[in-house]
């Protein structure tokens, strides 16, 4: 009777071992941000909110809004994405690869020097690699191309399943841009946060 009433109990409760699946979550993040051009360089930190949610067996979208300001010259730095992509099924090593294309808004802006806004598209390639049940890689690698600039952008992360509906993550991204004037602008985010799997 005893084995029977632990069995049922053991059967209600959250199965640790069980994989998150990595299309279905949302995350609240702080990250820290380096932004350098021809011109010098500033750092700084915000926050940031991004999700990413089924609509089919292999097809997911995901959207991301970011906000940080650099120290020095208190320059904002706000990001929108939205992405649509499609998804392998995972293999028997533990690979599941995906490609995604989105929507991408940039608007960086400073105290008297007003703001400035670049739209575009941005097309992502990448690998997730599940190291065990609860700890997953990432690796990325993606095009931009926007109003001004255009490039390569890299994105690696990790993520960690602490129970079946929370995890934490972190990323590290950085995207490569150039305008017709051969000005390079590369800007490195660090993020660091917490996720709500479902």
């Amino acid at each position: 009777m005893n084995k029977l009433l632990l069995g049922s109990l053991l059967a209600t409760l959250p199965m640790a071992g069980m994989a998150s699946d990595p299309f279905q979550h949302v995350d609240v993040y702080y990250v820290s941000t380096d932004f350098e051009t021809n011109g010098g360089e500033d750092d700084g930190s915000g926050f940031g909110l991004s999700g990413a949610f089924r609509v089919g067996d292999q097809a997911f979208i995901d959207a991301e809004y970011q906000s940080s300001e650099t120290d020095d010259f208190d320059i904002e730095i706000d990001q929108f994405r939205l992405g649509l992509g499609l998804h392998s099924a995972e293999s028997t090593s533990g690979m599941t690869y995906y490609g995604q294309v989105e929507y991408l808004q940039v608007e960086l802006s400073a105290p008297g020097a007003g703001s400035d806004d670049e739209d575009g598209f941005g097309l992502h390639g990448g690998i997730l690699i599940s190291a065990t049940e609860q700890l997953r890689f990432k690796g990325e690698l993606g095009y931009l191309t926007l109003d001004d600039v255009d490039g390569l952008e890299y994105t690696i992360g990790a993520t960690f399943d602490i129970t079946p509906q929370f995890g934490l993550f972190a990323d590290y991204r950085l995207a490569s841009l150039e305008d017709d004037d051969n000005d390079e602008v590369d800007l490195t985010d660090v993020k660091l946060g917490v996720s709500l799997l479902f």
